[in-house]
């Protein structure tokens, strides 16, 4: 009787996985990359508030509260899933996971028909990051911004302007090589789950970056309260 191996059983499992997924893609696009969006930006919520010490900083004011006799204010659902969390998986749900959808549909109906030259090659990538990419990053910060409590439509506007070019700048210096790199060495049928995943890793990074900014900022805010409380 022949041993299965454990790497080989876990490389059958992705394998089934991932054609289980490819299936759904090709079947159901928008649903599929909706749901996919909901699930992913999810753990990115979850993994940027665990690492940037937001949820650290809600359990501090939330034994604080208990201490001083106040009410936590989190609704029954919070108890069981984290109110931004949840925030966050619907906008990939409803907003960019269908958006990212339509967005590179209609580049495909654009570049469709096209011979595979070098120039339209060039012309696609240009569009994906002088285009798509700063449309999908610009809603991305503005839904971040709400999503952490921000109300007024200027003060977002801001935050989209002052962090969007550091993020394209980033996503001008990695993704045409992803591209570029995902053109040459992968199959088209494996693009979305591979981008998707390059796409969660960067997402993740800046989503603990802006709240790792969120919270020294309160934090400095809080001590010149504190300083001026003490001057009185």
């Amino acid at each position: 009787m022949v041993a299965v191996s454990k790497p080989v059983r876990r490389q059958s499992v992705a394998v089934a996985l991932l054609t289980a997924y490819l299936t759904a893609l090709a079947r159901q696009p928008l649903a599929t990359k909706a749901c996919t969006a909901a699930t992913l930006n999810f753990l990115q919520e979850e993994i940027a508030q665990r690492y940037s010490g937001v949820r650290a900083d809600e359990r501090a004011q939330e034994r604080r509260a208990a201490s001083e006799g106040r009410a936590s204010g989190k609704c029954l659902v919070e108890y069981v899933v984290n109110k931004r969390v949840l925030q966050f998986s619907l906008y990939g749900l409803l907003i960019s996971g269908p958006l990212n959808h339509f967005l590179y549909e209609a580049l495909n109906r654009v570049f469709a028909g096209r011979a595979k030259t070098k120039t339209n090659t060039v012309l696609a990538l240009l569009a994906q990051n002088l285009i798509i990419s700063p449309i999908l990053n610009s809603i991305f910060l503005a839904a971040n911004a709400i999503i952490a409590g921000e109300r007024d439509l200027r003060s977002v506007a801001h935050i989209v302007r002052t962090r969007l070019l550091g993020m394209m700048k980033v996503s001008w210096v990695v993704f045409p090589i992803v591209q570029l790199f995902a053109a040459k060495a992968l199959p088209p049928l494996v693009w979305v789950p591979f981008f998707n995943a390059i796409a969660f890793t960067f997402g993740t990074y800046f989503n603990t970056q802006g709240k790792i900014r969120a919270l020294q900022a309160k934090k400095r805010a809080c001590e010149r309260d504190e300083d001026g409380d003490k001057r009185e």
